[in-house]
Formats: C-alpha cells, structure tokens, sequence
C-alpha cells in the first residue's frame, strides 16, 4: 500500500505506480486473510469457490473485528461462487465437469489445462476423489436459470455478501459466455 501512495519517502519507488492509490483487497481462504483485512480496514474477498470450510468463520472473524481505515469505514465482504449455467440442469451439470477434472488435477499435483467435458464425471475419477472435489468445490451453483436462480439466492440470503465473484471454469469460451449471461439476469432478479 505504501507503494501505491503518494510520494512514500521510500527509498524503493513504485514506477509507474507511486501516487496511484489503487485500491487494495485482501483475498483469503483461511481466517488469517479475514484477520489481516479488519486489522487493515480494507475490503475482503473470500476464496469460497475452492475453500469454502472456513468462510462463515472467516466472514463473523472479518465484521466483527473490523477497524475502520482511511480506505473503508465498514466491513465489505465479497464471495466467489462457482457458477455453471446453462439452459437445462443437464448441460449445466456437463460443462461443470471440466472444473471438477481440472480441480482434481490441480490437487493430485498434476495441473494442467483445463480439460474438456465428459458426460458421466465417474468415468473419469474415482469416488473418493470425485467426493473431495466436490467437497472443495460446493460453494456452487449449476442449473439452467431456474436452479441457478434458487441456488444462487439461498448463498446470498445466507451469507449476505456486499458483492459476489463469479468463477466459472468452463472449457468452451462460447458456454462460459452463456453461462455468466444467465447468471447476470439471474444476479439482478434477486
């Protein structure tokens, strides 16, 4: 943040950033993150797309401990949602699929690129693997708009977020698209 100020005295100067002021977030998934975004007064966005375990306790840590700053006079929570929309439950539960591929490798150590969408996910991992993905990854919510519609407002009335972050690793650019379409018009109806 020093760097970003104005004129710092710092003998390591932000070039071209000094004076810029950017706004800084803290982005966390465990509640060293909420911690150290109320102690800073700064906003603070919670990785529940891969680490949901810990957000409630990281959110109450965040609003209740939180000191006023020179950026933020309150709280200002955001969430990441997984978002996988398509126009039925089916297609939405197929693009979902290269998500679950590509978080299964990243947490076995082989990361790669994201791969393409299978229509039965158990062909291609195994259960209990499968079921710590999906563990990881439920902070989610796939339909077509209806589904997405529920889904989407019970996270929100729940844990109250100021903003949401979508997170929507889908292998088909043209799906994706859709997918953050429906759920723009699904996000203003709530």
């Amino acid at each position: 943040m020093g760097y970003l100020a104005q004129a710092s005295g710092n003998s390591v100067r932000a070039v071209p950033g000094e004076g810029t002021e950017v706004p800084v977030w803290i982005l966390g998934s465990s509640l060293y993150g909420a911690q150290l975004a109320a102690y800073l007064g700064l906003p603070f966005a919670f990785a529940s797309h891969f680490a949901p375990d810990s957000l409630e306790q990281a959110v109450e840590i965040y609003q209740t401990t939180f000191k006023p700053s020179r950026q933020l006079e309150k709280p200002y929570f955001a969430c990441s949602i997984n978002i996988f929309a398509g126009d039925t439950d089916e297609e939405a539960t197929f693009i979902k699929a290269s998500h679950q591929q590509g978080f299964a490798n990243i947490i076995t150590g082989k990361p790669n690129f994201l791969p393409k969408p299978v229509e039965d996910i158990t062909s291609k991992l195994e259960p209990g693997l499968l079921a710590s993905v999906n563990h990881a990854l439920r902070f989610a919510a796939t339909g077509g708009p209806e589904r997405i519609h529920t889904e989407l407002s019970k996270l929100i009335t729940k844990h109250k977020p100021d903003e949401v972050i979508f997170n929507s690793p889908i292998h088909n650019p043209e799906s994706r698209l859709k997918s953050f379409d429906i759920a723009r018009q699904v996000i203003r109806s709530i």
